[in-house]
C-alpha cells in the first residue's frame, strides 16, 4: 500500500508539516534537545554502558534525529559485543530528497545517515529492516499508522521516545488505543520519556500501568515527562490466539533439512543470532536443486489491491535488495539493473494498468512504460508494453547460497535423511544407510520433499518442474542492460554467457535436464 509521505515547507531551512502546522524539531538546538529529551530522558548511555539495555521504541520517526543521537551515543560506548535494535514508525515519511537535505546539516552523523539513506525504504507500507554499523543495529522503521502497527509488533521494549507533533495538533499519535499497545509490548523496569507534559499524555500513560514524573524542559520548555512502567493495568483478551506468537527460549544449536535458498537463509539468520546451526544436503554440495539456477529474477510480483502476502512479498524483496548491497557491494553475484514485465497478452496489460491507476505503489518501486521506452531502457527492441522496475534485477541463488552458508556458526553435512522421529525432547534423524542423528531443533527446508516424513506428509505441497537454458559465449552478445520477464524471462549476460528460462511443467517429475526443455525455452 502507498504511503502518503510527508509534506512540508522549508522555514529558513527547516522542515515543517504542513499536515499538523509544527516543526520537526527545534530550529535553533534541536540535537541538543533532542538528546536532552529522548536520549537523557531514558538514562540511554548509562544503560549502553552496563549492557542492560537491547530494544527502544519511538512513536514518530520523522527527520530521524532520536535515532541518530541514539545510534551516535552507542557507537561511543559500545565495546564491540553489543546490539542495539531501534524500532520507530511513521505514517507520514518524508522522502529520500528531504532527508539528504537535512542531513548535510548534520556532518557529525554522516557515517550513519550515509547508511540510512542507502537502505532508506520507499513509501511502501509495513516493516522494513535497515542493518547499519556492520549489524550492531538494526533499525525497524514502520510505515502506517503508529497503532496498528505497534498493534502487529513482537517485542519487549527497553525505552520508548514518545515523540510525534504535539497532542493538540495531533491528537492520534497519543490515544488510548496506542498506549495500551505501548503497554503490552513493555515490562516492569521500561522507560518512556517525551517532550510534552500535557495531562492527556501523562494520565494516559499512568492509566495503563506507568509511574509518570515531571521534570524541567529543554531551554526555556517549562516541563517534559518521563517514567517508568510498573504492571500492566489493561491486560487484553486475545481475541485470535492463533495468531499470538509463543514464547520461546533461544536455541544453542538447530539443525537444518535442505541446502537450498530456503536453508540457507534460515541457517545464516540464525547464524547472525549466535546459534549454531548444522545444515544436512542430500547432494554432495549446496544448491544443487531449483536453488542452483545460474541467475534468477529479483522483483516483486505486486497484486493490483495491496494484500497481505503482498506486503510480505514486497518488504521481503525490498530486504533482500538492501541485504545484497551491504553484502556484495561489488555486485559480484548480483545486478540491480532492473526487471522489465512486460504486457504479452491483453489482459495482462489491463491488469499492469489498473495496478498503476490505482496508485498504490510509488514510482520509484514500480513504472509503467511503453514498448519504445521500455526498448531504450533494455538496449534491445521490445514488442510490448510492461511494468519497469527500476530497484529489481537478477542474483545468483548458488552464488547467494554459498555467501549464506560460509559462516563460522554453520557447518554442512551430506546425509539422505529418510525418516524423523521426536521423542524425550529430541528428534532423532534416520539416515538412508540406517545411521541416526539427533538434535534438539528440526527445521525442515527440502522443497516438495519435505512431505516425505510420516509427521509431514499431510502438506499440500506440489512439485512443479522447471528447468533454464545456458548460451552464447564471448563478447558479442547482443545487447541487454535489464532482465526481461515475457511468456519466460532472460537475464543480461553473465561472464560470456545468458541465463533465460523457465519451463513450467506442472505434471512433469523428473530433474534431469532435458533437451525437450532447452528447445522449449529457445522457442
Amino acid at each position: 500500500m502507498l504511503i502518503q509521505k510527508a509534506t512540508i515547507n522549508w522555514d529558513e531551512g527547516t522542515p515543517k508539516s504542513t499536515v499538523f502546522d509544527d516543526i520537526y524539531y527545534n530550529t535553533i538546538d534541536g540535537i541538543e534537545e533532542a538528546d536532552y529529551v529522548f536520549v537523557q530522558g531514558n538514562n540511554i548511555s548509562n544503560r549502553l554502558t552496563n549492557s542492560n539495555i537491547q530494544t527502544i521504541a519511538e512513536t514518530g520517526f520523522g527527520t530521524g534525529l532520536n535515532f541518530l543521537n541514539t545510534a551516535q551515543a552507542f557507537q561511543q560506548l559500545n565495546t564491540g559485543k553489543n546490539r542495539l535494535h531501534f524500532i520507530s514508525v511513521e505514517k507520514f515519511p518524508l522522502d529520500k530528497s528531504a532527508l539528504q537535505k537535512i542531513y548535510n546539516e548534520w556532518p557529525q552523523f554522516k557515517e550513519i545517515t550515509d547508511q540510512l539513506l542507502s537502505q532508506y525504504p520507499p513509501q511502501a507500507a509495513g516493516f522494513h529492516r535497515i542493518s547499519l554499523l556492520e549489524g550492531k543495529i538494526q533499525l525497524t522503521l514502520m510505515l502506517g499508522d503508529a497503532t496498528d502497527c505497534l498493534s502487529k509488533l513482537v517485542a519487549t521494549v527497553d525505552a520508548w521516545y514518545l515523540d510525534g507533533f504535539s497532542p493538540s495538533k495531533n491528537p492520534d499519535m497519543w490515544s488510548p488505543e496506542l498506549f495500551r499497545e505501548i503497554a503490552r509490548l513493555s515490562k516492569p523496569g521500561t522507560t518512556f520519556s517525551t517532550f510534552t507534559s500535557a495531562s492527556v499524555v501523562r494520565k494516559g500513560l499512568q492509566a495503563v500501568g506507568f509511574d509518570v514524573r515531571k521534570q524541567p524542559g529543554f531551554g526555556k520548555k517549562r516541563e517534559m515527562s518521563l517514567g517508568t512502567f510498573i504492571e500492566n493495568k489493561v491486560p487484553t483478551k486475545d481475541t485470535k490466539p492463533w495468531f499470538s506468537i509463543p514464547k520461546s527460549i533461544k536455541p544453542r544449536h538447530v539443525t537444518i533439512i535442505g541446502g537450498g535458498l530456503s536453508g540457507c537463509s534460515t541457517a545464516y539468520a540464525l547464524a547472525q543470532r549466535g546459534i549454531k546451526v548444522t545444515i544436512i544436503e542430500k547432494e554432495s554440495r549446496i544448491a544443487m536443486a531449483g536453488s542452483g539456477n545460474r541467475q534468477g529474477a529479483l522483483y516483486a510480483k505486486l497484486p493490483i489491491t495491496p494484500t497481505k502476502q503482498g506486503e510480505l512479498h514486497l518488504t521481503g524483496f525490498l530486504h533482500t535488495v538492501n541485504f545484497l548491497k551491504l553484502k556484495d557491494p561489488k555486485h559480484s553475484f548480483w545486478s540491480q539493473c532492473g526487471v522489465a514485465q512486460l504486457a504479452t497478452k491483453e489482459s495482462e496489460s489491463i491488469r499492469q494498468q489498473d495496478l498503476i491507476e490505482n496508485g498504490h505503489y510509488p514510482d520509484s518501486l514500480v513504472q509503467h512504460k511503453s514498448a519504445s521506452e521500455l526498448s531504450d531502457i533494455c538496449g534491445s527492441l521490445i514488442p510490448h508494453s510492461g511494468l519497469f522496475f527500476p530497484e529489481a534485477g537478477w542474483v545468483s541463488p548458488v552464488d547467494l547460497c554459498n555467501f549464506l552458508a560460509d559462516h563460522p556458526n554453520i557447518t554442512i553435512e551430506q546425509h539422505d535423511i529418510t525418516a524423523i522421529g521426536y521423542n524425550d525432547q529430541q528428534w532423532s534423524l534416520t539416515c538412508s544407510n540406517s545411521e541416526h542423528l539427533h538434535c534438539s531443533h528440526l527445521i525442515i527446508c527440502n522443497a516438495e520433499l519435505a512431505n516425505q516424513f510420516t509427521e509431514t506428509e499431510h502438506l499440500p505441497l506440489k512439485a512443479i518442474r522447471g528447468q533454464v537454458s545456458i548460451t552464447g559465449t564471448g563478447t558479442d552478445l547482443p545487447k541487454l542492460n535489464t532482465v526481461v520477464c515475457g511468456e519466460g524471462y532472460i537475464s543480461p549476460a553473465k561472464e560470456g554467457q545468458f541465463c533465460f528460462g523457465a519451463t513450467f511443467d506442472l505434471k512433469g517429475k523428473q530433474r534431469d535436464v532435458t533437451q525437450h526443455d532447452h528447445d522449449k525455452n529457445l522457442t
